[in-house]
């Protein structure tokens, strides 16, 4: 019984170690996937809490622009593969979303390039570049 034990705790370190050394990429595909199931869903008051704590003010949405946000929904969202940014705790990835006014009736397409950012102490995967930026010309 002894040794059953034993064999289950090392096991058990050992899953511990592995999933330590998959986390961060698996944190990566978490946010990647939840983010984009939130803006699919056009749900940009829980997309807003993909946003880094520490974003800078330009890319950091003012209430009009949220506002504005809420004007749409998505009817795609096509996200290239990632590639890797300037740092080793950064990605970046491409996203192609189609755009519904409920407005206007049209569709306007926006290329969304994320900046993503990888937070050591919070073992978590942070949005640095902002809500998906709405452009004035119409596709």
């Amino acid at each position: 019984m002894k040794k059953i034990v034993v064999a289950a705790i090392v096991c058990s370190l050992l899953i511990a170690c592995s999933n330590q050394r998959m986390s961060k990429k698996k944190a990566l595909d978490y946010n990647l996937y939840q983010y984009a199931k939130v803006i699919r869903w056009a749900d940009y008051n829980t997309a807003l809490t993909f946003l880094s704590p520490h974003i800078d003010k330009a890319h950091n949405p003012s209430i009009l622009e949220i506002e504005r946000l809420k004007q749409f929904n998505v009817s795609s969202y096509v996200a290239a593969p990632i590639k890797p940014g300037f740092s080793e705790n950064e990605i970046i990835q491409d996203v192609q979303i189609k755009l519904y006014n409920l407005h206007t009736k049209r569709e306007r397409v926006v290329v969304d390039r994320q900046v993503w950012e990888y937070d050591d102490e919070a073992k978590t995967w942070w949005l640095t570049s902002g809500l998906p930026k709405i452009v004035s010309s119409r596709h």
